[in-house]
Order: C-alpha cells, then sequence, then structure tokens
C-alpha cells in the first residue's frame, strides 16, 4: 500500500512538472506574404509587406529611369575622343564652382564632396544587385587615396549611365576567351585601366550612353592622357557586357576565336 501511494505521488508531481504552456499568436491575412516578380525591373518582392513595396519602388525607378542628379553634382568633362560624335566644352562654371545645367553631359566625381560620392554609392548598391558584384569595391574611386574614377552620364538631370575605371597593375591583365568564358593565363598583358562596373537603365539602353561614358573616361582617367581602347580592360563582364566589350575593344585571334581583354 505504501510503494504505491508513493508511485501514485511521484506520477502526480511529474505530471505536473512536465506541463507546458504555449503562447499563442493571432495571424491576420496570409500565413506568408506573397512574393510577385515585376515585369519591368525583374525584381522580387512582397507587395503586401510596406518595407518591401518601399524598397521595390526606389529600386524600380532607378532601375528604368536612374536616378535624380543635382547640378552641383561632379565635375563635366568633355568628350573629344570620337570625332563623330563630340559632346560640346563644358559651360563656364557659376560662383558657387557648379556647372550650368544642359540636358545631357557626363560628370566625374570628386571625392572630397561627400554627397555627389553618397549619391554615386546608392547607384552602385542598385548596380552590384542587379548584376550579383560585389558592394564593397567603391574606394579606388570615392576615396582621395584611390587609384580610379567614376564617371556618369546625365539626362535631364538624371544618372542614367555610370562606369568607375580602376587604374591597373601590370599583372592584373588577362586575355578572356569571348565564347567560352575561359581566361588565357599564360598571357599577361599589359594593360592601363579596368572597368569594374558599367550601367545603363533600361529606358536608355541601346543609345550608345556605355560607349560615350567609356569614351570620356579613356580621356580623363589619367590627367593629360588619352588613353587607347585596346589599354582597357573588363572586370570578367557579364553576357550584356561581354557584347558591349566584344564591339567596343575586343580583338580576333589568328585562330578565328574573339579575345575579350580583362583583368583580375
Amino acid at each position: 500500500m505504501a510503494v504505491n501511494s508513493r508511485s501514485r505521488s511521484r506520477s502526480k508531481y511529474a505530471s505536473k512538472k512536465s506541463h507546458k504552456y504555449v503562447q499563442s499568436r493571432l495571424q491576420i491575412g496570409p500565413s506568408e506574404p506573397a512574393l510577385v516578380k515585376c515585369t519591368q525591373c525583374e525584381m522580387t518582392y512582397s507587395p503586401s509587406a510596406l518595407d518591401d513595396d518601399a524598397a521595390h519602388r526606389l529600386y524600380h525607378d532607378m532601375h528604368l529611369r536612374g536616378r535624380k542628379w543635382s547640378v552641383n553634382w561632379g565635375v563635366e568633362v568633355p568628350r573629344t575622343v570620337d570625332s563623330n560624335d563630340v559632346m560640346p566644352t563644358p559651360p563656364s562654371s557659376s560662383k558657387n564652382g557648379a556647372l550650368s545645367s544642359r540636358p545631357e553631359r557626363i560628370v566625374m566625381i570628386r571625392p572630397e564632396c561627400v554627397p555627389e560620392v553618397k549619391a554615386t554609392i546608392e547607384i552602385m548598391d542598385r548596380v552590384n544587385d542587379e548584376l550579383n558584384a560585389p558592394h564593397d569595391e567603391n574606394d579606388f574611386w570615392s576615396t582621395a587615396e584611390g587609384k580610379g574614377k567614376a564617371f556618369l552620364y546625365i539626362k535631364n538631370e538624371r544618372a542614367v549611365g555610370v562606369a568607375t575605371m580602376e587604374i591597373l597593375k601590370p599583372d592584373r591583365g588577362r586575355w578572356m576567351v569571348y565564347d567560352t568564358k575561359s581566361i588565357i593565363e599564360h598571357i599577361r598583358p599589359a594593360f592601363v585601366v579596368g572597368i569594374s562596373r558599367i550601367w545603363v537603365c533600361r529606358t536608355e539602353r541601346h543609345g550608345k550612353i556605355a560607349t560615350k561614358i567609356l569614351d570620356a573616361a579613356r580621356e580623363n582617367t589619367i590627367y593629360g592622357r588619352c588613353i587607347d581602347k585596346w589599354e582597357v580592360a573588363w572586370s570578367q563582364p557579364t553576357d550584356s557586357g561581354g557584347k558591349l566589350a566584344s564591339k567596343y575593344n575586343g580583338v580576333r585571334h589568328k585562330s578565328g576565336k574573339l579575345l575579350i581583354p580583362c583583368y583580375i
């Protein structure tokens, strides 16, 4: 009898001790927000999530139309490399140092001017998202100690295109076979500058804006020197970048293969 009593006591105690409380939540709406993919900017987001919706609107506007740009940002540069498509010489500066506005121009970013650097980095964040590229490769153009430049194409006070150019060390040059995207390792061509990123917003593509930026960059990345096309390399371009590279400065090898100058 005593044994059974103690057994029942232990059983009752164990039952009370093992009781757990579960917190309940009241959820209104679908259990998981539905995701949609924008057919224009191709961003996947949840329209029912406020943060997602706001992020999509910002990305969508920049992806299609570029970023709004202040007339005070950047130094306008001339582009005279291609005699068939010359951009006018920059107008005289105003008292505050800003150039008067024209519908279309190319500007170079000044590392010491925080607002224009910040605006350009914002654009580069969107560019890197689209290209699935690293986000930590801005120091070479955004700092005073950097060895490169950033150029933007401004149209109707929006930055619709951008290119960041990096001055290269001699051992970074390579050739890439265009159709296979394979790197030729045993040859070290001496390229002078590398195109780290180049991008044009969707509504302005196929208007030769990328070519215009690159021509301006070749003339203005290194002060007092116009860099030849064959001295410019690409940072392992995407499919669309590869097409641009093949037309801009691709080289036909004696084997018949098209080679793209690139760097690592």
